[in-house]
């Protein structure tokens, strides 16, 4: 019979896990520090980078899907393979690149990352460990809509965060993880590494938690892409969206109509 894990054992599962759920840009940080800053400045706060250290390195977990990973393919051209479509000449093009997973990210989004805001919490459970917490994960798609809230030097950008809660088990064999069960919902943006990537990214986001941040000068996007093979949440729409927290633009000077109104007053 096996033992119960000793405290070692659990401090490397609460390891495990924080090396496999934390990655990209900081996602702790607070819409509230980047309002009225400088577009660039705020851009490069947020801009994610792809997963760089793979936590199963030096593990003993069984062998990853095929399509797990940010090495895996890209995941928008998934589909077309599997159908034997391959849609218009620009898609066609596009998946013709061999992207994998981790570049196709950075085509179609600036900002992505994911931290732990409780935990990891890792405790013996029977044969295993337990490991318990919350993550936070912040998204931002970027500006593919000429109708992006603008009034005069002011611009909108609006990342989402979401808290996703962590209940997984864990069990471990001479000292390594031998596999992981998920007793929570566990979508690929916090869990990379093992996690299948697919294209659902855009609409899962789209009207979660999203934070309207006013920003001086208009943002450059880079080399993003609106091909159409993954929706690209629209950014607000001068401050018509319902889903979007818009408190932080309650002390921009913002005139609208014929630029006698003042959509603030005290601030135009």
């Amino acid at each position: 019979m096996t033992a119960a894990p000793d405290a070692k054992t659990v401090e490397h599962a609460a390891t495990f896990e924080r090396r496999l759920r934390e990655w990209g840009a900081d996602s702790t940080i607070r819409a509230d520090t980047l309002a009225r800053k400088d577009a660039g400045s705020v851009l490069a706060s947020l801009h994610g980078t792809p997963p760089a250290d793979d936590p199963a390195t030096g593990e003993n977990l069984p062998a990853r899907q095929a399509d797990a990973g940010p090495h895996a393919a890209n995941p928008a051209c998934r589909a077309y393979r599997r159908l034997d479509q391959v849609g218009d000449t620009g898609e066609r093009a596009w998946c013709a690149d061999g992207l994998d997973a981790a570049a196709w990210l950075a085509r179609i989004a600036w900002g992505y990352g994911s931290r732990w805001t409780d935990g990891p919490h890792a405790a013996a459970d029977g044969t295993g460990v337990r490991v318990t917490g919350t993550v936070r994960f912040m998204y931002l798609a970027g500006n593919q809509n000429p109708n992006t809230l603008h009034v005069d030097d002011w611009w909108g950008i609006t990342p989402t965060w979401i808290d996703y809660p962590v209940d997984d088990r864990l069990t471990v064999r001479d000292g390594r993880i031998t596999g992981i069960r998920h007793r929570q919902a566990d979508p690929w943006w916090i869990d990379p590494w093992l996690g299948v990537w697919d294209t659902g990214i855009g609409d899962r986001m789209n009207g979660r938690g999203r934070v309207g941040i006013p920003v001086r000068g208009e943002p450059d996007w880079g080399a993003l892409t609106g091909d159409g093979l993954t929706v690209i949440p629209p950014e607000t729409r001068f401050m018509a969206d319902e889903n979007v927290d818009m408190s932080l633009w309650g002390s921009i000077p913002v005139r609208v109509g014929d630029g006698q109104s003042c959509q603030n007053p005290g601030y135009c």
